[in-house]
Parts: C-alpha cells; structure tokens; sequence
C-alpha cells in the first residue's frame, strides 16, 4: 500500500505544476456563464470578451492563514514530544505505552522532533513521494510528449477510467431508463388506462349509458305506459302458461 504515496505525490504535483507553471490554459477558454456582452450602443456581438484572470487573493486573505500556519508550525515541533510521550494529556487522554505495541515502538525510536524529520528524509515513503514529484516535474513542464503518446497507446484503458468504468452509463441508460418505462406503463396502462379509463371514465359512460336506456322508456306519455303494461301481463302470463297449457297445446300441433 506504500505506493499509494508515490500516486498521491505524482497527481497532486501533475495538478500543482498545469496550474501554476508552464503555458497558461484559461485564456483560450471561456468560464462557464461568460458571453460577448452587448457594447454601450446595444448592438449584440461586437461587445468586450470578459475574461477572468486569475490573481492572487487579497492580503485580508493570505495574511491570517500566514499567522496561523507559522505558529502551527512552531508549536507542533515543539510540542510534538510532549504531547506523545509527556504529561501533555494527562488529565484528559491516558496512552498506556506499554500496552500499546504501536507507541511504544515509536517512544524506543522518538529522539525529537528534528531527527524525526530528518530520520524522514531517509524512509521509503519520503523516496516514493519524491519521486513522484520529479515524475511529474519531468512529464509536465520538461517533456510533456511522453505524457501525451503514453495517453494515445492507452487510450482504451482511460476512457474506461475517464467514463468511471461506464457505471453512470449504465445507470442512466439500462436502470434509470428501465424505471421511466416501468412508470411509464404504471402511468399509461395503470392510471389513465385502467383507473381513469376503465373504473372512473367508465363507470361514468355505464351510468350516462343506463340513463340513455331508461329515458327511452320514460317519455311521460300514458299511452306508452298502458303499452308497456299490456306487453308485461302478456309476458307475465306467457311465462306462468307455458309449462301447462302452450307446451301441450303446441306438442299436439306438432303430432298432426
């Protein structure tokens, strides 16, 4: 895992070094929300470019993150033993050195906070680290073509990376579009089909449909009503007979 400081050191430097050193990039480019604004006569296009150009911060911002950093600096180095090994903490954090494998191998090896950092300068981490800086120094500002014909001769395996593994691809196009249909069809075949249609709309239609029906009916005129109670009794009497007497009767018809 120690590589790790060898790839953090090289993408930190490689950004530090496109930003502050080597040809300046903003200004082929607008910001975004940057536009030619209309001119004092209010003809559109013929206006002044505005351009942001980066500057340094204003001292009421600098000047505080100098005064803090300048004590931190000093205070940690001197403190630092104290804090670790002394009675720093003692009435608020108890470290049990002796039962912590981790500081107690640190307490044999700790001689001060400068042999510390010059023990450092020495260790695998501060090489790695360093040699990620030089790595970007040299492909950045030194020889920027390596950069460039080692992303050509790996094109494929960084757009992979650039499209982040095409996860949000995917994502967007097989389970946010699957989603949509699906409220799609529930919204369509679900709402305005079966509950608007079928149950609300329709039942609406059946009632229209039955009052239709009923009207024919219901036209007020007597002689209509007397119609409609003769065809009843002949109805009622038609059902109560035909077992006793018209089934016989038609039974002997059709004998002769």
């Amino acid at each position: 895992m120690v590589i790790g400081v060898f790839v953090t050191a090289f993408y930190s430097f490689r950004m530090y070094f496109l930003v502050f050193h080597g040809q300046e990039n903003f200004r082929h480019k607008p910001f975004p929300g940057e536009h030619d604004h209309p001119d004092d006569h209010g003809e559109h296009g013929h206006g002044i470019s505005h351009v942001h150009v980066p500057h340094e911060s204003p001292w009421v911002v600098w000047l505080p993150l100098v005064l803090l950093a300048i004590p931190s600096v000093v205070i940690g180095y001197l403190t630092i033993g104290p804090m670790l090994f002394g009675d720093f903490f003692k009435d608020s954090i108890t470290v049990h050195g002796e039962h912590h494998h981790a500081m107690k191998a640190l307490a044999e090896e700790f001689h001060g906070a400068a042999a510390m950092a010059m023990h450092s300068l020495s260790s695998l981490p501060f090489i790695l680290a360093a040699s990620g800086v030089v790595l970007a120094y040299l492909f950045y500002l030194v020889v920027p073509s390596v950069p460039v014909a080692i992303g050509k001769a790996l094109s494929p395996i960084i757009r992979v990376l650039e499209n982040k593994y095409y996860l949000d691809w995917f994502n967007e196009n097989v389970l946010a579009a699957g989603a949509r249909l699906l409220g799609r069809g529930l919204w369509k075949g679900g709402d305005m089909g079966l509950i608007d249609g079928v149950l609300i709309n329709g039942s609406a239609r059946a009632v229209g449909l039955l009052a239709h029906l009923t009207k024919l009916v219901q036209t007020g005129h007597v002689y209509w009503y007397a119609l409609v109670m003769l065809l009843g009794v002949f109805g009622m009497l038609t059902w109560q007979l035909w077992p006793a007497v018209l089934m016989p009767f038609l039974s002997g018809l059709a004998g002769r």
